[in-house]
């Protein structure tokens, strides 16, 4: 296996670099936040925690704590309604 060069970008190249990385990295956070409000909204349609696990692939208990995350997050945005 050969050695990695470590490629010295200028300066204004390592800054575009850094300011995607920021962005990618709150879009996700923006995603991951909507995507937890709409486990809460789900649920209090009526939709099962074990329904969504089996749908989306992850445990009953991460939809549980998603659904409260989502709550939290909802009600911060919307008031206590």
């Amino acid at each position: 296996m050969t050695a990695r060069r470590r490629v010295d970008w200028p300066p204004h190249v390592r800054k575009m670099i850094g300011e995607e990385l920021r962005l990618t990295y709150e879009a996700a956070h923006a995603a991951e936040d909507a995507f937890k409000v709409r486990v809460y909204i789900a649920v209090e349609q009526g939709v099962t925690t074990r329904e969504i696990a089996t749908e989306v692939g992850i445990s009953q208990q991460t939809v549980s704590r998603y659904r409260a995350d989502g709550e939290a997050l909802y009600r911060a945005r919307h008031g206590s309604e």
